[in-house]
């Protein structure tokens, strides 16, 4: 998934322990209605559940990724077309515009409607500009962004780092068609103004959606680059990163995905989300020594959600249910081939075939109209793709899939309608065993931030991590604080 510094380090994987050296370089009540409702309504739940298990096993043995962050209609939590804010993500595209930098601005009534072809059509323009400073006490990669500390100088030199830049800064566009036979035709566009991928120290424009949707009340139709169906939860933080190869699993690619909503009562929901996908994900760069690629056939993505309790509209002006909770898996390929410019080793062979599958639960729970907790647990085999395994897909000596558990968990408390906090935990585990050589072993990042909506328009964030990266040996081992903070002016 990673490049640069993570390549470093991976490619010690096959190096002698001499020349490793030198490579040293993230309300009750409302519980109560809702306790009721999964009583009646988890026995349908659990079976579909299990059923999105058995497309896992079945794809493995053949062949040997909705609420999210981003602001597009494509994320759901449970609903398609009106779907709640589930503490704070996923906001309609209509709905005002109340969440951390890492969601991106959102088309609002603050934003820029234009009619078009006869006032039928609309299109909307939005956006954000942000002034984001990162101090970290040890040198994490990557700079402004981080996703895991560096290890440590083995000589105890000081690798704090100062960063600020304005890559968070993004602006986006929506086009909606008028109703063609009770479907709505709309295309999102979202770009930061990042470099290509997240994980350059410098700027550019980094498309994170690019589709088209075809939507009614009940069904949605859409292709192009979008957040993953596994696992799309997202933790509330500042950094643009969202805790990515920390126990955050899911990300962006291009997909084809077809979606139904079953809507039993007003106090409960039930969501089916299917897609084919591009293996290699959208928003972080390519590997140096060794080429990944697909293997021909694209990563098959399932999941399904449940709703229950009537939405609500909480402090902040957010929508949401009482409970929520999913489950999604994937199954998929990967194809590693050594560069020509990597040393020729015996040793390493030229092509290999890695078996990727994931499995992962996420839920929120809304206690009170003030107060809640989110989070998502995941498993599985290659998932660098997917920003788990710290960013690892294969080791590259053993040319066998690593295998990772992990997730995250937040709880948070909306002080005032514009003033809240947010306090979390993740982790990223991959399993080691006594042939693997890959270099990243463990990564936890403990977080809280304040976030202040002084106005609809301009917010300002501030957030402290405690991190903690573990190495292979000879490497060392990392600890250190990073800190955070954010001026966010949108329109």
């Amino acid at each position: 998934m990673v490049n640069a510094p993570l390549e470093s380090a991976n490619s010690l994987k096959s190096s002698t322990p001499s020349s490793r050296k030198h490579q040293v370089k993230n309300s009750a009540d409302r519980i109560v209605r809702g306790s009721v409702l999964v009583r009646n309504e988890f026995h349908l739940f659990g079976t579909v559940a299990t059923w999105l298990m058995l497309i896992t096993g079945v794809g493995l043995a053949q062949s040997a990724d909705v609420t999210s962050n981003d602001p597009s209609p494509s994320n759901l939590s449970v609903p398609l077309e009106q779907n709640p804010e589930p503490l704070g993500q996923g906001i309609p595209i209509e709905a005002p515009i109340e969440y951390l930098p890492s969601k991106p601005a959102a088309p609002s009534e603050t934003g820029i409607t234009v009619s078009m072809l006869d006032g039928k059509s609309q299109l909307k323009i939005f956006g954000s500009l942000s002034a984001l400073t990162v101090f970290s006490t040890d040198r994490p990669f990557a700079p402004g962004l981080p996703l895991f500390l560096l290890p440590s100088s083995p000589f105890g030199l000081n690798t704090n780092t100062f960063d600020i830049h304005a890559r968070q800064s993004n602006i986006g566009a929506t086009f909606i068609a008028p109703q063609i036979d009770g479907f709505t035709p709309s295309a999102t566009f979202l770009s930061f103004i990042a470099n290509d991928t997240l994980t350059g120290d410098s700027y550019g424009l980094l498309p994170f959606n690019a589709f088209g949707e075809l939507k009614s009340e009940d069904w949605r139709f859409a292709a192009g680059l979008q957040s993953d169906v596994f696992n799309p939860r997202k933790p509330s933080v500042v950094s643009l990163a969202a805790m990515f190869t920390t126990g955050n699993t899911g990300s962006f690619r291009t997909q084809a995905r077809v979606e139904r909503l079953v809507k039993p009562s007003e106090s409960s929901e039930y969501g089916l989300q299917l897609a084919i996908s591009d293996p290699i994900q959208s928003v972080f760069g390519s590997r140096d020594l060794r080429i990944q690629e697909d293997n021909g056939w694209p990563n098959i993505e399932g999941r399904v959600n449940m709703g229950l309790g009537e939405t609500e509209i909480l402090t902040g002006g957010r929508k949401a249910r009482a409970f929520e909770l999913g489950s999604s898996a994937f199954v998929g390929q990967i194809r590693t081939t050594r560069s020509i410019l990597a040393p020729q080793d015996p040793q390493n062979p030229v092509r290999s075939v890695v078996d990727c599958w994931g499995f992962g639960i996420d839920t929120a729970i809304n206690l009170t109209s003030s107060i809640g907790v989110q989070g998502e647990l995941f498993a599985g085999a290659g998932l660098g793709e997917y920003n788990g395994g710290i960013g690892q897909t294969f080791d590259s000596v053993t040319q066998q899939a690593i295998r990772s558990s992990g997730g995250w968990g937040e709880v948070f408390v909306y002080l005032t309608p514009k003033l809240h906090v947010h306090t979390g935990y993740g982790i990223d585990s991959p399993l080691q065993r006594t042939d693997d050589t890959f270099a990243l072993t463990g990564n936890q990042t403990f977080f809280t931030n304040v976030v202040w909506n002084w106005s609809k328009n301009i917010q300002i964030s501030n957030q402290i991590d405690y991190r903690k990266t573990n190495y292979r040996n000879p490497l060392l081992d990392a600890t250190g604080c990073i800190f955070y903070s954010e001026f966010q002016w949108r329109f």
